[in-house]
């Protein structure tokens, strides 16, 4: 038996950022996308930066979650929502200056503070979400302490809302966990080591970064990565890629749609307008790969 694709709407620009659930909602169903992104990232700009007080890096406070974000009421029972944690790039503070405030989740009490954080947005939300992307950070942030992040984020939802998310680690090219060989190493040490999340935990893998880390031969990379632990994808429609002609984009899909079981997938792009041809892009893509699975 072989796992759907649900798809992701992404956090667009046109969306209040921030904001709340039902206005991505909306767009969302249009598309027959059955999760929508929130971000939860640390203070990340000037604009939350003069709205909360807080500086850029920052984490959250209560009162900076109740500025940013909005409690909808009346929330359909069937709304799902990813938290997309901080990815650890680039911000411009208050005077100007580029930033990168790094990821310690090597750090315990840090790791706790962000944890918090996140249980305060989601009740803030109303409800609690289906799945939480992290990133690696830099090379601090290593297999066996990024499976300590997990754990504790699964264990601190499940007390609060008696389930855990869908746990996802997203790779990065210029992070500690960048190739195929780094994500199976990570899956094999999840498996072995943290039972108790085995069937919650898992990788959203970001292609293009794969395509960047794995210099040239993005196939073999993905092979090497375990099935089992492929449980999302960040895709942008192949043509608008200047590096598009370098995917083999037809071989790609062959191993997404022999998956076990369901998967996401993400369009990655920050305009309205795109989401729905990169949508259209995976659905013709996943349609082909299922005709030379199972040839009539």
């Amino acid at each position: 038996m072989m796992g759907e694709a649900q798809y992701v709407y992404p956090n667009v620009t046109e969306t209040e950022q921030r904001g709340g659930l039902l206005d991505r909602w909306g767009p969302a169903t249009a598309l027959s996308c059955s999760v929508v992104e929130v971000p939860a990232d640390r203070i990340k700009n000037r604009t939350e930066v003069e709205r909360t007080g807080q500086e850029i890096g920052d984490f959250l406070t209560r009162s900076s979650i109740e500025c940013l974000y909005r409690q909808d009421i009346s929330l359909p029972a069937d709304l799902r929502y990813s938290l997309h944690t901080d990815p650890a790039i680039p911000r411009v503070d208050r005077h100007g200056r580029r930033i990168t405030p790094p990821l310690r989740w090597y750090d315990g009490a840090w790791a706790g503070e962000y944890t918090d954080m996140l249980l305060a947005v989601a009740d803030r939300l109303g409800t609690p979400p289906y799945a939480i992307e992290i990133y690696p950070g830099d090379r601090k942030n290593t297999g066996s302490v990024l499976l300590r992040a997990m754990i504790l984020l699964s264990g601190v939802f499940e007390s609060a809302f008696g389930a855990a998310p869908l746990l996802l680690l997203v790779n990065r090219a210029d992070q500690s966990i960048s190739t195929g060989s780094q994500l199976r190493s990570f899956w094999t040490l999840l498996a072995a080591t943290c039972p108790e999340i085995v069937d919650t935990a898992g990788v959203a893998l970001n292609l293009r970064e794969l395509h960047a880390a794995a210099r040239g031969d993005l196939i073999n990379d993905l092979e090497i990565i375990p099935a089992e632990s492929l449980r999302g994808f960040h895709i942008r429609n192949g043509r608008e890629l200047h590096e598009a002609a370098e995917i083999p984009w037809e071989r790609v899909f062959v191993s997404i749609r022999a998956l076990p079981r369901e998967y996401l997938i993400k369009p990655d792009v920050y305009q309205r307008s795109r989401v729905e041809s990169v949508i259209g892009f995976c659905r013709g893509m996943l349609h082909r790969a299922e005709r030379e699975l199972f040839p009539r």
